[in-house]
């Protein structure tokens, strides 16, 4: 889709207000505002017209594309909704309240060892469902950093986006911010720095590349987060530009991920090779017939699939992201702790899961368990089959409610919203990123997309 027909559709859905959203909207209390960033979209070219946004869809039924992101982001009307429909009540204090803060600035970040998410798409997509002007100055901040220092590897020679791309294949690659802030400021400077991102992308994928894998296999071994990453920021630019240099990227990447051995047809999952494995485990587990894979990372590579589908309509790409709820579904949460760890699988026949691997068990990180609540209703969006949604339900309010390095307490009581997506910062880093691995939207935005659930 071209950059002209997602500016267009993000005006309709920025000023339009379907009768559906009216209700939602009519029916809501609480403080902090909200835009109709969920009430209309555009056509995803997918066959039969435009699907709603919500909902599920048939084996070559594309879901709608809408700008600026994509896919819709549900307003702070939605989740309050949501919540609403579900039975749950909230104290006020548990939703958004983001002041101005003009002096909040980005500079000299720890590309690899501090970020794990795209800080720029979470603050633009936040000012647009709650428009509150701190999610705003932060978003700003970081288009400023994305565009100026980024790329060119301002900074601490040994934190910086160079020190990632060097030293780890880019893992830690971000840029769909870029393009979902132009789309939304009309800031053609935040497009030419996500196209210059791509241009590394695909000097990571040429024959000659440093780091080998990438080309040959996508380096899936090691995880999925790094070529999930990149699949995502190059299909994003693809569509935007409408560029066949892009989209022949996208489907290279595409073919290397649908082609590599570390998928498990049997278990309908991406796993880790045995240097990961037997790291995690132990010596010798992965040729004992141990299986893992880190749970965020299956929500990256899921939100990279979903966003390629959307655009090419690849069956494959259903089909796997079926899979990887279905797994999910079977193995995602320790059948004693009911959450999942940051490592997960099957050992020795039997479900496990990294923090319940020793005894006693006396920590617990819940925010995996939230980063699998979009795997979990794209099982529901592409079978319509309700169990994944409600399955989906559950992983979000187990890590909602866990508190942090505890394996029983919870934050807040069952029934009750312990805080609203990406309202709390990390207080270990003087607030400057959010809390819960770097933000949960991005995890699990589908959850409040569909009104009549």
């Amino acid at each position: 889709m071209r950059r002209s027909l997602l500016v267009a559709a993000f005006a309709v859905v920025l000023f339009g207000c379907s009768s559906e959203d009216a209700a939602v909207s009519g029916s809501t209390a609480g403080s902090g505002g909200s835009s109709s960033v969920s009430s209309s979209s555009s056509s995803s070219g997918g066959q039969g017209g435009a699907p709603a946004a919500g909902g599920c869809f048939a084996p070559g039924e594309l879901p709608p594309s809408v700008a600026p992101s994509g896919f819709r982001i549900p307003s702070l009307d939605d989740e309050r909704a949501a919540y609403m429909r579900w039975g749950w009540s909230w104290d006020p204090s548990a939703e958004p309240n983001v002041a101005a803060d003009p002096r909040y600035a980005v500079a000299d970040v720890d590309i690899h060892g501090d970020t794990e998410a795209d800080d720029l798409w979470t603050y633009t997509m936040m000012h647009a469902r709650t428009e509150q002007p701190g999610y705003l100055d932060r978003a700003n901040a970081w288009a400023r950093y994305f565009k100026e220092d980024y790329a060119s590897c301002a900074g601490d020679p040994n934190a910086n986006f160079c020190y990632d791309r060097d030293a780890f294949g880019a893992d830690h690659l971000w840029g769909w911010g870029l393009v979902a802030y132009d789309a939304l400021m009309t800031d053609p400077a935040a497009l030419a720095a996500a196209e210059t991102l791509a241009e590394i992308v695909e000097s990571l994928y040429a024959p000659n590349s440093p780091f080998g894998c990438l080309p040959q296999n996508a380096c899936t071994h090691y995880g999925t987060r790094q070529a999930g990453r990149h699949l995502l920021l190059v299909t994003r630019v693809a569509e935007v530009t409408g560029s066949d240099r892009w989209a022949a990227l996208r489907d290279q990447i595409l073919d290397l991920l649908l082609a590599s051995n570390d998928w498990d047809a049997t278990y309908g999952t991406y796993f880790v090779g045995d240097y990961t494995t037997d790291e995690v485990v132990a010596p010798g587990a992965y040729a004992a017939g141990a299986r893992i894979q880190s749970a965020f990372q299956l929500g990256v590579i899921g939100e990279a699939f979903d966003h390629a589908y959307r655009v090419t309509g690849r069956e494959e790409l259903r089909e796997r992201m079926v899979a990887m709820a279905a797994f999910v579904d079977e193995y995602g949460l320790d059948p004693n702790y009911d959450y999942t760890a940051s490592w997960f699988g099957i050992v020795n026949g039997q479900v496990w899961h990294s923090y319940s691997a020793s005894q006693p068990v006396t920590f617990w990180d819940p925010v995996y368990t939230t980063s699998l609540v979009n795997t979990l209703v794209r099982g529901y969006r592409y079978t319509c089959d309700d169990h994944y949604f409600e399955r989906a339900k559950h992983f979000f309010e187990r890590g909602n409610r866990g508190m942090y390095g505890d394996p029983m307490m919870q934050a807040s009581p069952d029934g009750t919203v312990h805080h609203f997506v990406d309202t709390v910062f990390d207080s270990s880093h003087a607030d400057f990123y959010l809390s819960y691995n770097k933000g949960e939207l991005q995890y699990t935005y589908l959850l409040f997309e569909d009104g009549s659930r």
